[in-house]
């Protein structure tokens, strides 16, 4: 069984962007490997041979976005290739990043929004069990 977990760290040109929800893939086993995907909106599939486990589901990151009420800002979200989680020696790749609202986000009348990500889990065939954790960048500037 494995377990991933990541927090953000947040960059900003607006007022605040304070992380809120980890980022997290749930549990699941291996097999002979594929994907878990976490839409920005919660929702958890895989692909391939990866086994869905129900005692942890897992959960889009979500930030909360503070700045000028009706300002509009653009998301910056990580490349493919360039974060990684690992478990000791072990290390699976994500990519794909999403986010809700999709790469522009405006505040409200009240100067805040909630900025939603999420990402895919590559699994390689008999990943090594363990508790994969690492962190990512969100930046978040004015338009």
């Amino acid at each position: 069984m494995c377990t991933s977990v990541f927090q953000a760290q947040a960059q900003t040109q607006v007022q605040s962007l304070t992380n809120v929800q980890a980022l997290s893939f749930g549990s699941f086993a291996a097999g002979y490997g594929g994907g878990v995907t976490i839409s920005a909106a919660g929702l958890r599939s895989k692909t391939g041979d990866v086994i869905l486990l129900s005692s942890d589901n897992g959960s889009a990151g979500q930030f909360t976005v503070n700045g000028l009420p009706n300002q509009t800002y653009s998301i910056v979200l990580p490349a493919n290739g360039t974060v990684l989680l690992t478990s000791g020696t072990s290390s699976m790749t994500v990519n794909y990043f999403t986010s809700k609202p999709s790469l522009t986000g405006t505040l409200s009348l009240s100067g805040t929004q909630t900025l939603a990500i999420g990402a895919t889990l590559g699994i390689a065939n008999n990943q090594k069990p363990g508790v994969y954790n690492g962190t990512f960048a969100v930046t978040a500037n004015y338009n």
